[in-house]
Parts: structure tokens; sequence; C-alpha cells
């Protein structure tokens, strides 16, 4: 008897192992979400890029953001990264 209080509580697949179960599934569900999330947003950026419907806009702002694109009438001020964080 005594042997099958020890395996349902601290067996392989005893309480305390299900309960790391719980633990790892709410994890992995608030992963999930961040997931989901990024791949809305994505979604979101190909039906901007899509022939025929680009967004003007979001060009720009991905031209600007990613390839530190800027028009010839703009003047740029160089931080260091140092300098931004303080």
């Amino acid at each position: 008897m005594l042997y099958f209080a020890y395996h349902a509580f601290a067996g392989e697949k005893g309480l305390g192992r299900w309960s790391d179960a719980q633990l790892e599934l709410e994890d992995r569900k608030v992963e999930l979400a961040k997931i989901e999330t990024d791949i809305s947003r994505l979604r979101t950026d190909i039906r901007r890029l899509t022939p025929g419907s680009v967004d003007p806009d979001f060009v720009e702002a991905l031209a600007r953001d990613k390839l530190a694109f800027v028009y010839p009438n703009e003047i740029v001020l160089m931080t260091s990264e140092r300098s931004v964080a303080n």
C-alpha cells in the first residue's frame, strides 16, 4: 500500500509530475499567444507589401528603419547607443 501511495505522489506519472506538466502547459500557452501575435503582425505586413495594394507609407517607414534612408534635405543627428540608453 505504501508503494502505491509513494508512486501516486512522487512517481513518474504522479501528482508532482502532473503539477509540473500543468506549469509547462501554461508557459507554452503564453509562448503560443506571442507567436500568434507575431504571425498576425507579419500577415498584416505582407498584405501591405503585396503587389497591387502596396502601402507607400509602410514602404517608406521600412526603408527609413531598416535601410537608414533619408531625404536629401533632412539633417541626421547621430547618437551613440550609450548616450541613448542613459
